[in-house]
């Protein structure tokens, strides 16, 4: 999956997280289409876990400081995509790594990337963008 302009949401600090997931998601998806997934899934779990930590914090600050009217959504959509990493991890933990498991973090990470970066993250530097005209 190729990085698009479009993603950026135009604070640099935040893109350049996002760019950083999307080389990672990049390394899993190539694993998995060299039947290496399996291999690959733990390494990109414990990335995920240290990843959002720094990252959704960031986020959080930055919508706190500009006053975004849907933070709270937002939060929980951050504390959503932990429980499924966390649920995912738990998973391997007990059970093994499957193809499963495999499928099931390439589809969550594809979501995210998809859904969330480019929809909900946009809505804040839309928000900043309104926010700076109005200065």
């Amino acid at each position: 999956m190729a990085w698009k302009d479009s993603y950026d949401i135009g604070v640099e600090k935040i893109d350049c997280q996002h760019r950083q997931l999307l080389a990672k998601l990049n390394e899993f998806f190539e694993a998995c289409s060299n039947q290496q997934g399996k291999e690959k899934i733990e390494e990109t779990l414990k990335f995920l876990k240290e990843y959002t930590i720094e990252h959704f914090s960031n986020e959080e600050q930055l919508m706190e400081e500009i006053n975004f009217p849907e933070l709270a959504e937002h939060r929980q959509t951050h504390a959503d995509f932990v429980k499924a990493v966390l649920e995912l991890e738990e998973t391997v933990k007990t059970k093994g790594v499957s193809v499963l498991s495999t499928i099931k973090l390439n589809r969550t990470l594809t979501d995210w990337l998809i859904n969330h970066i480019n929809k909900c993250d946009k809505l804040i530097g839309q928000c900043m963008a309104t926010r700076d005209k109005a200065i």
